[in-house]
């Protein structure tokens, strides 16, 4: 447990803060404070003219291996070289460039230029695709948030059964819906979460939103806090991948739930920091 791991007088502190509560309310009180989420190579991918078939899974389309591990570096690369080529400002700079070109030819053949009109659904066309881009983007960038996608994706498989999933329903995990979530823990339950664990991170709560941030020692112990929440990510990450790749999707999905909790918790002692900074 976390408070075993902490110097003693962090781990004491927590301890303080523990309130005698039964195991539902905290559950409840723990989902409550720390669950909400806060806000390698390949070539570049065509960008799809058609929204109507699907994006598919952020992973295709970056062209990347379906993975917790991806080369961020190429991952940035194609975002940009993709952004550039679909972002709707570029497109109507290469349609005038394009339109221009075709006026001058037209003239040198002694005709009528006929008026060039933009096709307004191939420009919406690129804004979804560039949205699409940006939520990808975001979504693979950092080794939680990827792992998390990876979760939902491969629960929406287990939810559907042996067909596996088209593009247009891969696109469609781009929104979280709370009906799908409920339809996958219904039919594919995960392990239930360890009653040490929730008291752990209910007592962390306390302690980020319980302390005084005027207070040198608070300050301290949220700074202590933070490292080892970060060392913990670490682990987690490595525990997710070595999940992923023995093909073991039920600890998988379970590291990712732990840690989504532990993410939140770091998301929310960092910003009590920031406060007093």
């Amino acid at each position: 447990m976390f408070l075993r791991r902490l110097p003693c007088g962090l781990a004491t502190a927590i301890h303080a803060h523990v309130p005698v509560s039964t195991h539902s309310s905290i559950v409840r009180a723990a989902s409550f404070s720390l669950w909400t989420p806060r806000r390698c190579g390949a070539t570049a991918p065509a960008p799809p003219t058609s929204s109507s078939s699907g994006k598919g899974n952020y992973f295709a389309f970056f062209s990347l291996e379906k993975h917790p591990e991806v080369d961020v570096a190429a991952l940035q690369k194609l975002y940009h070289d993709l952004q550039r080529r679909v972002h709707p400002d570029q497109q109507q700079v290469q349609q005038r460039e394009q339109q221009e070109q075709q006026r001058q030819q037209q003239q040198q053949q002694a005709k009528s230029p006929a008026p060039c009109v933009p096709d307004a659904n191939a420009l919406q066309s690129s804004v979804d695709v560039s949205t699409y881009a940006n939520a990808a983007y975001e979504a693979l960038r950092s080794p939680y948030s990827r792992c998390r996608y990876l979760s939902r994706l491969v629960k929406a498989q287990e939810v559907k059964g042996a067909v596996l999933l088209t593009p247009a329903e891969e696109e469609e995990l781009m929104i979280e819906d709370d009906r799908r979530t409920m339809q996958a823990r219904e039919t594919c339950p995960d392990a239930p979460m360890d009653e040490d664990f929730l008291m752990e991170m209910l007592t962390m709560s306390e302690l980020i939103f319980g302390g005084d941030a005027k207070e040198e020692a608070v300050r301290r112990q949220w700074a202590v806090l933070r490292a080892d929440l970060e060392d913990r990510a670490v682990g987690y990450f490595k525990d997710a991948v070595k999940h992923w790749s023995a093909g073991d999707m039920a600890q998988f999905h379970h590291t990712v739930q732990e840690w989504t909790y532990v993410n939140n918790a770091l998301n929310n002692v960092k910003e009590r920091l920031l406060q007093c900074a």
